[in-house]
């Protein structure tokens, strides 16, 4: 298995509202379910999952290709690439 697709995986384990996904090259995507619902609260806060998904993925040395327009193109459900965080 990939090393990206499975660090990715095992940084977003707990998070269920993530779609990640590879299209069978050595790029990894990862979605976001548009109808968010932040746990123990009815309230909609779509913004904050989105952060919280990307903080994740920085513990685990990954981050998403496009900066802060990648919140954006989450929110508006498209797909963005996981990648390596740059040393």
């Amino acid at each position: 298995m990939n090393s990206l697709i499975y660090n990715a995986r095992m940084a977003l384990r707990d998070v269920m509202e993530v779609n990640i996904f590879s299209q069978g090259n050595d790029k990894v995507y990862l979605t976001v379910f548009p109808d968010l619902v932040w746990e123990g609260s009815g309230d909609r806060q779509s913004e904050k999952v989105v952060r919280n998904v990307i903080d994740r993925l920085h513990d685990m040395d990954l981050d998403v290709d496009g900066g802060e327009s990648a919140v954006t193109t989450l929110l508006d459900s498209g797909s963005v690439e996981i990648i390596r965080k740059a040393a």
